[in-house]
């Protein structure tokens, strides 16, 4: 497995910036999550790509982790955090969402958002968002201007 250059990585992980770097065969076994509780994850990287990249949420209280890990090789067993975001405090309300964000309503996985929850189908109202950037491979803040989230809970019926 390639060795990243995570220097630039880290920027909005507060307490967790030590997870950047570890390697894991599985999101819901990684050293340091003890007491987190498993909220989501996706595969965000089209599933013929050689190269996979996925993000996993967890929590605890009112704090959410949301990392994102690039198994190099999909042949391999091991993935590498290549970077974190720690979100606090996510009050009742509130929620964080990823893989189902759009930017001007075009789908993009890559978006991360503090959202406020409603009982619509795409959450528009939202405190912050940001990116993962798969080049550089770090989360990047990015204007909440036209991102809204889908609501998979909701019902349309």
């Amino acid at each position: 497995m390639a060795v990243y250059t995570l220097s630039a990585q880290g920027r909005y992980a507060g307490s967790k910036k030590s997870l950047i770097g570890k390697i894991y065969t599985d999101s819901r076994s990684i050293d340091g999550l003890g007491g987190w509780t498993f909220r989501e994850g996706s595969v965000i990287t089209p599933l013929e790509n050689p190269e996979m990249i996925t993000v996993d949420v967890f929590q605890k209280g009112a704090t959410f982790l949301v990392f994102f890990s690039i198994k190099e090789d999909t042949a391999s067993a091991e993935f590498v955090i290549a970077d974190v975001l720690e979100i606090k405090p996510v009050v009742k309300g509130w929620t964080v969402k990823t893989s189902f964000c759009r930017q001007n309503k075009i789908e993009n996985s890559w978006i991360v958002a503090w959202a406020k929850e409603a009982p619509t189908e795409y959450l528009k109202i939202l405190k912050k968002a940001w990116r993962f950037n798969p080049d550089k491979r770090r989360i990047e803040i990015i204007n909440i201007k036209g991102i809204d989230c889908l609501n998979e809970g909701f019902d349309l019926t």
